[in-house]
């Protein structure tokens, strides 16, 4: 029989679980699901619930397709490769949800096509941009974005970049009534940097 401490500790724990992973935004590079020293690797199965940059899906045995650990608490732990190279783990108890926002240039499916091309835009605009390079810019919310790199980079002027961001500066407006944010990776001399910003605020870089 299980005493009160160790069933007290447990809910904690699964509370705890539950309401971590608040930040978004990366590369889904990996996935595992159970519990301590019973995991497996759900990888496959978990980018099969990515839907317009957006991973979303109810923690259960069936949408993982497996029970490695039954009548234990399982955790599924999702890891990403953010922005500014960092890995993080983001965990989520069994019966919660899991949302991530990826990056939508970052996405499985379009990595391996658009890597080639992205490196040959890079290296050309680097012939002509020394100081503050835009590497990719995105605006929108929950999973519905539009890529403005070429916008940015276009207002770019002596190395540096002001604008207003709202639906008029970004080109469109990608999902109505919701509050967007634009997001941008970037490098200043060579040193890579990102940031996130609001809709209706100024931009300033450096």
């Amino acid at each position: 029989m299980k005493s009160w401490t160790g069933v007290l500790a447990g809910i904690v724990c699964t509370l705890l679980l539950a309401g971590s992973a608040m930040a978004q935004g990366g590369e889904l590079i990996g996935a595992e699901w159970g519990a301590p020293g019973r995991r497996v690797d759900v990888t496959a199965r978990v980018r099969t619930f990515i839907h317009d940059g957006v991973l979303q899906l109810e923690v259960t045995r069936f949408n993982l397709g497996i029970d490695p650990a039954p009548g234990q608490i399982k955790v599924l732990v999702v890891r990403l490769r953010e922005w500014d190279g960092d890995i993080r783990d983001y965990s989520y108890a069994e019966r919660s949800w899991a949302r991530l926002e990826l990056d939508p240039q970052d996405l499985h499916e379009r990595h391996e096509r658009d890597e080639h091309r992205e490196e040959h835009r890079e290296e050309a605009y680097d012939q002509h941009e020394r100081g503050l390079r835009i590497l990719r810019a995105y605006y929108g919310a929950d999973g519905q974005f539009v890529n403005v790199t070429d916008a940015l980079r276009s207002r770019v002027d002596d190395g540096r970049l002001y604008l207003h961001v709202d639906n008029y500066s970004m080109g469109g407006d990608p999902l109505p009534g919701a509050h967007k944010r634009l997001r941008i990776l970037y490098t200043i001399d060579g040193d890579r940097r990102n940031v996130v910003v609001d809709e209706k605020t100024d931009l300033r870089l450096p």
